[in-house]
Parts: structure tokens; C-alpha cells; sequence
């Protein structure tokens, strides 16, 4: 079984996705601020490993049909971007602490 390694930009990806819900790949492109090329780089890694699905909707317009593509997590997408939120809130908090603790010296008594 091959080993599920994320990048930076994928993790980036996955939390937007827990954190706002579906979106369109302009609003992906937006929110965590990638490219277009490296969105469907990306798109096509995480839809093969199970963690991305993609919905595709018609709408009807003023000015005709249009498709409407959204982006949202699977099952596994949303356990292992639960498990990136914590992991990422753990390190933060222990930096905060780490950083609070420097910037105000403890009183020996």
C-alpha cells in the first residue's frame, strides 16, 4: 500500500475545504492562494488517494445553462483534515505558550 504523504499546499487545501465547506476552484485558488496549474496538480492527487470529490451541478441563468463544479472532502478527505486541524492547533498552542513564556519571565520566589 502506497504511503499517503501530504504537502503543504494539499493540507492548505484539505482545511479550507473542513473549515468552509464546498467550493469552486476559484474560490480554492483564492482562499489558499495557489495557482491554477498547481490546483490541478493537486486536484488530481487528491481525488486519486480518496480524499477530494467533485459535484457537478447545471443551473439554470439568465443567460442560459452553466455547470458548476464543487469541491468538497469524502469521508476519509474529512478524518485526516480533522487529524491536520488538531495536530495543527496543538503545535500553535505550544508555540503560544513557548513564545508567552519569553516574552514574560517567571519570579523565582
Amino acid at each position: 500500500m502506497e504511503e499517503l504523504v501530504l504537502s503543504a499546499i494539499q493540507s492548505r487545501i484539505l482545511l479550507a475545504l473542513l473549515l468552509e465547506g464546498p467550493l469552486s476552484s476559484s474560490r480554492i485558488l483564492r482562499v489558499v492562494g495557489i495557482s491554477g496549474s498547481s490546483w490541478a496538480k493537486e486536484k488530481r492527487f487528491l481525488v486519486s488517494f480518496g480524499l477530494l470529490d467533485c459535484r457537478v451541478s447545471r443551473e439554470l441563468t439568465e443567460r442560459g445553462v452553466i455547470r458548476k463544479m464543487e469541491f468538497l472532502l469524502t469521508k476519509r478527505g474529512k478524518q485526516v483534515s480533522q487529524s491536520l486541524l488538531i495536530i495543527s492547533d496543538s503545535i500553535t498552542s505550544k508555540l503560544r505558550a513557548q513564545r508567552i513564556e519569553q516574552l514574560v519571565p517567571t519570579v523565582v520566589a
